[in-house]
């Protein structure tokens, strides 16, 4: 579709194969650029202004992307999610079932937990802007962006480099 517009356009057609590609992929590079000038800051992930609370808490299950986790002196249960941009696990997601732990949590993000002063899970991140940050980063379409304009320019380096055939001029 994108190549049957563009060779709509005059002269596109009589452009090397080369220079077809990298026009199309600088095309589609600046589509991912207002894409994420458009989406870069329209997230919003409920964490402006969360401070990480801490808690002693038992995992009463383990849920795809969360933990079901009860409150040690309140006995009162909540859901924390899971996300690799903010936790990583040093343990496997099984072995937190069951013994007793100190979660470090931002709105419903599990950031960090410890058991016996070991670290079982360790925060990514440590305030609401770095936490938002990296969720960002996760959506975000800057390496299709680099990826398409590299792709153009090497079509470009490519098209320029190519030896030529010498054919002698002829005079009239």
């Amino acid at each position: 579709m994108i190549r049957s517009t563009l060779c709509s356009l005059r002269n596109f057609s009589a452009l090397a194969p080369l220079l077809q590609v990298a026009l199309v992929s600088f095309v589609l590079g600046l589509a991912f650029a207002l894409i994420e000038a458009w989406s870069g800051t329209q997230v919003d992930y409920g964490l402006e202004g969360a401070s990480p609370d801490s808690l002693g808490a038992r995992v009463i299950a383990v849920e795809a992307g969360a933990l079901l986790v009860e409150d040690l002196d309140s006995g009162e249960r909540q859901r924390l999610r899971l996300s690799r941009e903010l936790t990583r696990l040093q343990v496997p997601l099984e072995q937190l079932s069951g013994p007793p732990l100190v979660l470090s949590h931002l709105r419903g993000y599990l950031l960090a937990c410890t058991r016996d002063g070991q670290p079982w899970c360790v925060a990514q991140c440590f305030n609401a802007e770095q936490c938002q940050q990296r969720l960002r980063e996760r959506e975000s379409c800057l390496g299709m962006l680099v990826f398409a304009w590299f792709t153009s320019l090497a079509c470009v380096l490519l098209h320029g480099l190519r030896p030529r055939p010498f054919w002698p001029r002829t005079r009239p």
